[in-house]
């Protein structure tokens, strides 16, 4: 989106700014009063945002309009009051509310943000929607949105999301909350229809043979005496495991207490730390003993213990693999399959056919109750991508923020720990400058957006020179259009005009406090002749 021209005015006075580049525009003049947040701020009341403009100004009683193009399309908008009227180069569309206009702006123009607010969802009104770009000289908040009131910094959380294609929820919890409800009477009217007809849960092999909802259940069963016997094979498995190591370590300490008992006639066995030629032996576990094993006597007997315990491992794995032997039979008996006679099928016929209702019944409710647990299932897996694809963004955003703060002051110590400072967190001086621009460069950045970036005043607080030369490279490189204010100290005047990357539009000359006057006029009234309005 490229702003063009910027028009004010009504029968008796005008202004219009038409030389705006697609790059970067500071607007300056060497006083205030010169008009220049009168022109941001009719900039961005035509774009239907929240006016603020000096107090002296009486806005309702001009028109405010605005030329620009979005991609190859120019459009024209006007606006006075609360009503809009919007012209391309094929139609005039009118407008009585900012809904009505913001409706037909997401349809035929780009999509704007939808967000969920008060359970109902809906596009988000210009003054949320321009907190991704704009920046006024007043209501200037680290902390909160701006016009704070009925959009708060959630719904702008939400916005953010909506601009980045992120679903702010799968689904509402209260929708969560009737599902689950509904399972549960599902099931209940399930556990009545089995109770009325026992058939259906018989444990009899030859009910399943009959009944789909009765081999369910005992497969079901079935498993479930499976997966017992599997975790009790499994232990004894880890049981028997733990043994047979206890038992190899047992194995290899008495190999090295033998190794002792040969004769050495070239020399003696020595430590080779200490060089000393007592060795002891040390009981493994958590309250351990050490034993001097360097005469035959003890070390026999410390042989002899370990030579026990290794007799009762062999004990114990034993009864372990006879423990494991009887699960793996009970597994297979549980797994073998049983025949049924002919006559028992025939004998169970009868009573099934009484009960083919209640199980039609029964198996609509199963994948009923499947699909909606399956729902309530992938409703918990989607929230948590949402979640999480929710944290990326504001975490790309803060720590984009942080990296362009200390690009801007990197002797400076701020530490952005989210979008928005604590509600006690104040900055002094240039630190709030330089928190709202890193803010709008990083949103721009993230977010993508083909929006331009307007701040009125970026330099208040007396940004130093040195960073706004840094801010003004960064924003070069967005490759979107900058609108900047400034009011220039008398030391300053001229300082852009050797700048390449920059179109300084200077205010000095304006009269003070009466940007509008006449000498518009004639062109104004051209403007408002599109849109068929006699001043």
């Amino acid at each position: 989106m490229i702003i063009q021209k910027v028009a004010i005015g009504n029968s008796k006075e005008a202004y219009i700014e038409s030389s705006f580049s697609k790059t970067i525009n500071i607007i300056s003049s060497d006083d205030n009063n010169r008009g220049k947040t009168i022109l941001i701020q009719s900039l961005m009341f035509c774009l239907g945002n929240v006016p603020a403009f000096p107090s002296t100004f009486n806005y309702m009683d001009y028109y405010h309009i605005i030329v620009f193009s979005v991609e190859d399309k120019q459009y024209t908008l006007c606006r006075k009051a609360n009503s809009f009227i919007l012209k391309n180069n094929h139609s005039l569309m009118v407008f009585h509310s900012i809904s009505e206009l913001k409706r037909y702006w997401t349809k035929s123009i780009f999509k704007l943000p939808t967000i969920t607010k008060n359970g109902i969802e809906r596009i988000v009104d210009p003054e949320l929607y321009y907190q991704l770009n704009f920046v006024g000289q007043d209501k200037k908040d680290t902390s909160n949105i701006a016009n704070k009131g009925f959009y708060n910094k959630t719904d702008f959380y939400n916005m953010l999301f909506s601009s980045a294609n992120i679903k702010t929820n799968a689904k509402p919890l209260e929708n969560v909350d009737l599902v689950k409800r509904k399972i549960s009477n599902l099931k209940d009217e399930r556990k009545t229809l089995l109770k009325q007809y026992k058939i259906l849960k018989s444990t009899n092999a030859a009910a399943s043979y009959l009944s789909s909802v009765n081999d369910k259940l005992n497969f079901k069963s079935i498993i479930e005496k499976i997966e017992k016997v599997k975790d009790q094979i499994l232990e004894l498995s880890k049981s028997r495991n733990s043994a047979l190591s206890r038992k190899s370590k047992c194995e290899i300490t008495i190999k090295e207490l033998k190794s002792l008992n040969r004769n050495i006639d070239s020399g003696e066995l020595r430590c080779m730390d200490c060089n000393s030629t007592h060795i002891s032996f040390y009981s493994e576990g958590k309250h351990s003993y050490s034993f001097e094993v360097s005469t035959p006597e003890i070390r026999n007997q410390i042989l002899e213990s370990i030579t026990e315990k290794i007799n009762a491992y062999s004990e114990e794995i034993e009864d372990y693999t006879f423990e494991i032997n009887k699960r793996q039979e009970e597994m297979k008996n549980i797994l073998a399959p049983e025949e049924i006679s002919l006559e028992v099928l025939v004998a169970y016929k009868d009573e099934m056919y009484i009960a083919t209702d209640a199980e039609k019944r029964i198996n609509d409710l199963d994948a009923e109750i499947m699909k909606l647990e399956d729902d309530i299932l992938s409703n918990q897996n989607d929230s948590e991508e949402i979640i999480q694809k929710q944290q990326d963004l504001l975490k790309d955003i803060t720590d984009l923020m942080n990296n362009t703060y200390f690009i801007i002051d990197s002797a400076g110590n701020l530490k952005f720990e989210s979008i928005f400072t604590k509600s006690n967190q104040i900055f002094s001086g240039s630190e709030a400058t330089v928190y709202h621009l890193v803010k709008l460069y990083s949103l721009a950045k993230v977010l993508n957006y083909n929006l331009p970036v307007i701040v009125d005043s970026f330099r208040a607080e007396d940004l130093s020179t040195e960073k706004e030369l840094l801010v003004l490279d960064l924003f070069s490189k967005l490759d979107i259009q900058v609108i900047f204010t400034t009011t220039l100290k008398t030391e300053e005047v001229g300082k852009y005009g050797d700048m390449i990357t920059i179109n300084h539009i200077d205010y000095s000359n304006h009269i003070a406090s009466k940007m509008l006057s006449e000498k518009y006029f004639e062109e104004f009234e051209k403007l408002t002749e599109e849109f068929s309005i006699k001043l």
